[in-house]
């Protein structure tokens, strides 16, 4: 019981960078972690693989699913269970880019917020700008705020078409891998399980190191090992 107190506070103290980050929406590319574990995030929902799908409940692999709403559709049911062991966040109504003058930014973020709040019951508190375009804007992380939103998460790490790349070195503690609902994933997910094996590492639910509002004073779970 002590040596589990011990750990939950020492995660408290890794993970209260990420916390102190919900403040001013400075964008979150790895998690504070010693941790061995990563996470595991998919954009956009276009293709919607059972076999993806299955492979995940199979595994209970946590996921973090960065939804396009226009993407959704009436298949609601598959973002659900693809991301039964982790949650479904805001990446935007149509994908389109926040930089861009004709985008109206407010109504990509907020409009989302509200529609994922409205199919799944639950709203978003993290937030990937499509293609990570203006995640430093000082408009858009307070736009982004105003509407609910306290992370903006990004990635160091991506595996497409089964190639995966790294913004520094390679897969570490606190890695966050960006996959796609595409025609790749299930090739990608594999890539990207394996990278983690290698270093080391196991999947863990992003929620529980980038927690919701209501949860920001708790202390962190800790990890089943």
């Amino acid at each position: 019981m002590v040596v589990r107190l011990v750990l939950a506070v020492s995660l408290l103290v890794f993970a209260s960078p990420s916390i102190a980050n919900a403040a001013d929406l400075e964008p979150i590319y790895r998690v504070k972690t010693n941790d061995k574990v990563a996470f595991l995030t998919i954009d956009d929902g276009w293709d919607k693989s059972s076999a993806v799908r299955d492979r995940i409940e199979a595994q209970q692999i946590p996921i973090t699913s960065f939804v396009t709403t226009q993407a959704i559709g009436d298949r609601a049911p598959f973002f659900e269970r693809v991301s039964r062991w982790g949650s479904i966040q805001n990446h935007s109504i149509s994908h389109k880019r926040f930089g861009a003058s004709t985008t109206n930014v407010r109504q990509e973020i907020c409009s989302a917020q509200r529609r994922i709040a409205r199919t799944f019951g639950t709203q978003p508190w993290m937030l990937r700008p499509p293609y990570g375009d203006a995640a430093h804007s000082p408009r858009v992380r307070s736009i982004a705020r105003s509407c609910g939103i306290t992370h903006i998460v990004m990635w160091d790490a991506l595996v497409w078409n089964g190639r995966p790349s790294f913004r520094k070195t390679g897969v570490q503690p606190g890695s966050i891998i960006l996959l796609h609902f595409n025609k790749y994933l299930e090739k990608d997910l594999k890539v990207a399980l394996r990278l983690m094996k290698k270093a080391g590492l196991e999947p863990a639910n992003l929620d529980d190191y980038l927690q919701p509002p209501n949860r920001l004073n708790t202390p962190v779970p800790i990890h089943a090992r």
